[in-house]
């Protein structure tokens, strides 16, 4: 006879990433219920459950990683964010924050990386937005070097996600996504502070094109308002058709900066250019996002007229009606006992 023992379903909580058109990062929990596993009559008692191993993309990670390589600077900041920085041998050419990076051994670029380097370094594990060629992946894993990659995020929920994938790497199953979760925790209250607003915008990127609704730009902005381009993919939306539909608030990136809107023709006759309504965001935060993308959201929400701080109606609604509570409980006193007013 077989027993059946019910295992909760955060303790066998195995994550995966699917990708949609090979961008998209989205956990998968297992069963929501809880997992069922038989063993025979004849055991007396289970095997400990393991937090290892967690497999995050197809790769497998059979124990929490003592040795990084981090080939992605959004990732490297992150890492530290979430107290794993001492973790982290090398980095990339381009990783440049926090400043005690720049003393780490640098293992070229996720495009191009320094597989040599990296292999006399033998880490543990190499994380990357952009995928390793594979021959180098092949070559790395050879030699027992796990090669995560974790695409960058282009929604706010991708955005979260990435913060659990390396909670789940280093932690396990079991304390992973907490960790995670608890790192974005600051992120997460503050977009959560943002009050949408009617006003159209758009952003106009480096290459001088506005980005479209399935960009993380988008994606961050559009809690404010409604993005103009929103239609499009990626950066193809046209900038001369602006024209006919104007935003009421036009961000551009500081590597282009407000001078070339006002000399560029697809946007210097626009409403918002010729009414100051310009904004400039460091680009940098978009292409990075990691904690310090609540700089740029401060920036925006300055621009949109959003007030970060103001509180919410359940705030505003709770203090009055604990005060007319308060006042009630006092009147009530004072009529079952005169002598508590004296």
């Amino acid at each position: 006879m077989k027993r059946k023992l019910i295992i909760p379903a955060a303790a066998l909580l195995a994550l995966t990433i699917t990708f949609c058109g090979c961008e998209n990062i989205m956990l998968i929990p297992g069963k929501s219920s809880g997992a069922i596993v038989e063993e025979s009559s004849s055991s007396q008692s289970s095997e400990p459950l393991s937090a290892f191993p967690v497999t995050l993309n197809d790769t497998e990670i059979t124990k929490a990683p003592e040795k990084i390589v981090s080939l992605t600077p959004a990732y490297t900041e992150i890492l530290f964010e979430m107290g794993y920085g001492e973790k982290i041998t090398a980095v990339s050419d381009y990783c440049d924050y926090p400043e005690s990076v720049k003393e780490l051994p640098k293992a070229a670029s996720s495009a191009n990386p320094d597989i040599t380097a990296i292999k006399k370094l033998k880490p543990d594990l190499v994380i990357t937005a952009t995928p390793i060629v594979t021959k180098d992946k092949i070559s790395l894993e050879a030699q027992g070097i796990k090669v995560l990659v974790i695409p960058s995020p282009r929604s706010i929920e991708e955005f979260e996600n990435v913060y659990k994938f390396f909670g789940l790497a280093m932690n396990g199953l079991f304390d992973g996504e907490a960790a995670g979760e608890k790192a974005f925790a600051p992120i997460k209250k503050q977009l959560a502070a943002i009050k949408k607003t009617k006003k159209k915008f758009i952003y106009v990127t480096a290459a001088n094109t506005p980005a479209g609704g399935d960009t993380f730009e988008s994606a961050v902005l559009s809690l404010f308002g409604t993005n103009i381009a929103e239609s499009a993919s990626g950066y193809t939306y046209k900038a001369a058709d602006l024209a006919e539909n104007q935003p009421d608030l036009i961000f551009v990136s500081d590597i282009i900066g407000e001078d070339t809107l006002i000399s560029d023709e697809n946007y210097s006759e626009l409403k918002a250019v010729t009414d100051g309504k310009i904004t400039v965001l460091e680009n940098r935060y978009f292409e990075r996002p990691s904690s310090r993308i609540t700089e740029l959201i401060g920036t925006a929400a300055k621009a949109f007229g959003v007030d970060l701080n103001e509180k919410t109606e359940t705030e505003n609604s709770s203090a009055p009606a604990s005060e007319s509570e308060n006042s009630s409980d006092t009147k009530n006193n004072s009529e079952d006992n005169p002598q508590a007013t004296e």
